[in-house]
């Protein structure tokens, strides 16, 4: 066998052990063991578990009702059916100008 042969070989091998190392990891990874968990990560918190109590309101304060104050509505409402270039008017594309007086013929 070729020397250029072998080291082809032995390239490809090398990237075949790397990409078997790395599924295996991942799969490791992705079992229930602790070990590749950080700490912030939550615990459990499976789709049957009941939901989260919301966290309480800051002590003094009461909690504020929605929509809260001075809010106003929108002036376009985009789950209708109307285009949306519809909702504003187009602006102008020059700013009007006076007329260019015209110019009379110079006497001499």
């Amino acid at each position: 066998m070729p020397a250029h042969e072998a080291e082809e070989i032995l390239a490809l091998a090398l990237i075949f052990i790397v990409h078997v190392v790395g599924g295996l990891m991942l799969v490791w990874g992705m079992l229930e063991g602790d070990v590749w968990r950080p700490r912030w990560w939550p615990r459990g918190g499976g789709p049957d578990d009941p939901p989260a109590e919301p966290p309480p309101p800051p002590p003094g304060r009461s909690p504020r009702p929605l929509p809260l104050e001075g809010a106003l509505p929108s002036r376009v409402r985009l789950r209708d059916e109307t285009p949306l270039r519809d909702a504003h008017p187009r602006p102008p594309r020059r700013p009007a100008r006076e007329p260019v007086p015209k110019r009379s013929p110079q006497r001499s």
